[in-house]
């Protein structure tokens, strides 16, 4: 058994199918191929269910796919801690975000983090904040931006900064010209919410139940300029921090709600308990150092 062939499993079942993987991994899909199929041989058994129209591992192979994660990051953990030994010039930050986020905060921190360590590569991965506590736990990520709080028991955070929601409506909408509006009044209206892994949609949700119904849902979307251009088409209406309602179209008017603000709190996470390697921790003593 070869290395590489575990590490092309795991991408196949990662990536959903071996041309995903074959992409991802910038290699032939014949390689991935022929890689799994000496898994299989070697082992005398079956990983994937062929006869299926979409990839699907066998019982056998979700065991074995376990423990090729396992092994697989005890390999990325020994390199990572030899690499802090020898080299702390280098290193490799694996971050998971959210699109809703200030992206300047992080490009900022990165781009002077750059000019001191300008060896240091980036990996980030998008997703709302259950996504990227997802993330975390698999070992794809080695710290995160997500909605806080969290588990103080599974995580280490850090605030990062907060922001107040507001309601954008279509200009012709029947509230457009209000000042401001209360979460009751939108019970008739149809809401154009996030999908389900964003703790934003969670919140708006809570809001609403508590002035005593449920959001009527039209969309779950995890695309902000396609929720904006639906808002444009008076397709519905949606609550949203206020840096991102100021980057909706003009044909689009954000509203205060009315009440005590909402706001959304966001924090950087890492998991308690797991190995960070030594430029990442660099990083965030860097940013909390540039956020004081």
């Amino acid at each position: 058994m070869e290395f590489k062939q575990l590490k092309y499993f795991v991408e196949i079942v990662r990536n959903g199918g071996m041309t995903q993987a074959a992409d991802h991994l910038f290699v032939a899909q014949s390689t991935i191929s022929k890689a799994v199929k000496n898994l299989e041989n070697e082992f005398d058994i079956i990983l994937f269910d062929r006869s299926k129209k979409h990839i699907k591992l066998t019982d056998t192979g979700e065991v074995f796919y376990d423990k090729a994660v396992e092994f697989l990051t005890l390999f990325d953990h020994l390199t990572l801690e030899l690499n802090d030994i020898f080299e702390v010039q280098k290193g490799h930050i694996r971050l998971g975000l959210s699109p809703l986020i200030r992206v300047d905060l992080i490009t900022n921190s990165l781009e002077k983090f750059h000019d001191k360590y300008s060896n240091v590569t980036y990996e980030v991965a998008e997703g709302g904040g259950k996504a990227v506590e997802h993330y975390l736990n698999k070992d794809e990520v080695d710290i995160g931006v997500t909605t806080l709080p969290v588990d103080s028991s599974k995580y280490n955070s850090v605030p990062l900064y907060r922001e107040e929601l507001f309601l954008v409506v279509n200009t012709a909408h029947r509230l457009a010209q209000h000042e401001t509006v209360a979460i009751g009044e939108l019970r008739d209206e149809e809401f154009l919410l996030l999908h389900d892994d964003y703790y934003l949609r969670d919140m708006v949700i809570e809001n609403c139940r508590q002035a005593g119904f449920y959001p009527k849902t039209v969309a779950k979307i995890s695309q902000l300029t396609f929720i904006s251009n639906m808002i444009k088409r008076g397709l519905g209406i949606s609550i949203v921090p206020k840096s991102i309602a100021e980057q909706m179209s003009e044909d689009v008017t954000m509203i205060e709600l009315e009440g005590e603000k909402i706001y959304w709190h966001l924090g950087l996470i890492w998991k308690k308990g797991a190995y960070v390697n030594r430029v990442t921790q660099e990083w965030i003593t860097f940013l909390k150092s540039s956020l004081e």
